[in-house]
């Protein structure tokens, strides 16, 4: 199991009251727009304030009975744990059975890079114009991208996310566009970096360097992270 941090100070005059700032873990399917992300990672941190983001690499599915609607919180209302390298868990099924949605493993041959799950909706599955519906690949327990579900359509998540931290008013598990967020952090885990540092500071630009808590002062004197949303 691989673990990733990420610790976060808040030195912005801005972010004042109850700043709350969010992860986002991207996948590609976000990224190209046929799914929504979500503020994966939500934390209070006022002025002053370090807080650590701490997760592990655990995938799965999930569902919920309303659609994928941007800026709406999503709720799940069922899971399974997932595998990518696992014939009996890459895979789910989701259907509508006795006017109950149903969330179930389904097998299916693994992608050669264990790095893909599917999620397989019936002919069951309603239409959302009559009953909206909805299903997740999760990370750590926890929604990372969203898509709206329908019948007979197969839906693909690819496990290669990309980090962004943003700060400001999101809720946690609010579906987002990321395209609307030119201010949002890339943060890179490239290179079999596990942890990183990262400072907002009085001028509302982000610092970031390797390590986990790394003196906030260090960091503040790294050149100002470039902006890269996209």
């Amino acid at each position: 199991m691989t673990t990733y941090t990420m610790s976060v100070t808040n030195y912005s005059e801005l972010a004042q009251g109850s700043p709350k700032f969010a992860i986002v873990a991207e996948l590609p399917e976000a990224r190209n727009g046929s799914a929504l992300s979500t503020a994966w990672l939500t934390q209070v941190i006022h002025p002053g304030n370090t807080y650590t983001f701490t997760w592990d690499i655990n995938w799965g599915f999930a569902w919920s009975a309303s659609g994928a609607v941007k800026d709406y919180q999503w709720t799940a209302h069922g899971s399974l744990e997932a595998d990518p390298a696992s014939a009996a868990q890459c895979a789910a099924q989701f259907d509508y059975v006795e006017g109950d949605f149903l969330l179930r493993s389904m097998t299916r041959d693994p992608d050669p890079a264990h790095d893909k799950l599917w999620i397989s909706n019936t002919g069951s599955v309603p239409t959302p114009s009559v009953q909206p519906s909805s299903v997740a690949i999760t990370l750590d327990g926890q929604p990372a991208c969203v898509v709206e579900a329908g019948p007979n359509i197969t839906q693909r998540g690819t496990l290669h996310p990309r980090y962004h931290i943003l700060a400001g008013n999101l809720k946690k598990c609010q579906m987002l566009d990321m395209a609307s967020y030119t201010d949002a952090q890339l943060i890179s885990y490239d290179n079999g970096v596990q942890a990183k540092t990262v400072v907002l500071d009085d001028k509302n630009n982000w610092h970031v360097a390797n390590g986990e808590a790394v003196d906030p002062g260090t960091v503040l004197n790294t050149p100002p992270a470039a902006v890269m949303s996209s």
